[in-house]
């Protein structure tokens, strides 16, 4: 078993500075966790005895630029699963409308 959080959801982040982060939207990404500079590579993720592989990177409101740290930093995880709980309104043409079978039995 896991605990599958879909990265998509996430609202806000709780890191070892005890300070929660809100999230925006679609801005969340894992990867690995490298240093780079204008030329290039400077140290490869994993490639340090210690220092974890694996970073996040993500967009926080009322901040510019963005916030990276290894994914070990995370404490706490704050995510909304998506559900759709009323069906959602949408346009359809006058002439599909007909053959919407609108009894459900």
């Amino acid at each position: 078993m896991s605990l599958r959080i879909d990265i998509n959801t996430i609202a806000r982040l709780l890191l070892q500075d005890g300070q929660w982060y809100e999230v925006l939207p679609g801005s969340f990404t894992v990867d690995s966790f490298d240093w780079t500079d204008s030329e290039g590579p400077v140290v490869d993720g994993g490639d340090v005895a210690g220092v974890p592989a694996i970073g996040v990177q993500f967009k926080t409101r009322g901040m510019n630029g963005w916030i990276s740290c290894p994914l070990t930093s995370i404490v706490a995880v704050h995510y909304e699963p998506i559900e759709i709980d009323e069906p959602i309104p949408m346009n359809i043409p006058k002439a599909l409308t007909e053959e919407i079978d609108t009894h459900l039995g």
